[in-house]
């Protein structure tokens, strides 16, 4: 037995079901619950396939309402954005955490101008 062949399917909910399409195949199945939408693709493609499930590896994706498409996308930006501008100002902290260090500050010292406890000024000196 070789690698797993891999199909992608989209699972869309439509009512109370799960319609899972794996384009691939030109085929179509649901269910009504989540849980069951990997266990239906994988079922699905291994017997159109006519293979053993363990040698199919079917990859869902789940279609988001439009109503909600462009406000995740959003999320998903500004969340990338918040973690940029996180590590930027973990950066200009450090820096100015050695900056005072180097003009004479002891740690904790810095640490109560900063706002910082002593051991996380301990940690940036350290880094």
């Amino acid at each position: 037995m070789g690698e797993p062949r891999v199909l992608e399917a989209t699972a869309t909910r439509e009512g109370k079901w799960w319609n899972i399409a794996i384009p691939e195949l030109d085929q179509v199945t649901a269910t009504k619950k989540s849980s069951e939408v990997q266990e239906y693709a994988n079922s699905l493609a291994a017997a159109v396939l006519d293979v053993p499930e363990a040698e199919v590896d079917v990859q869902v994706v789940y279609a988001l309402p439009e109503s909600v498409e462009a406000d995740w996308k959003a999320a998903r930006e500004e969340t990338r954005k918040a973690k940029e501008l996180t590590i930027a100002a973990a950066g200009h902290t450090k820096t100015v955490v050695h900056t005072l260090r180097e003009d004479g500050y002891s740690g904790r010292d810095i640490a109560k101008m900063l706002g910082l406890t002593f051991q996380r000024v301990s940690q940036l000196l350290n880094s």
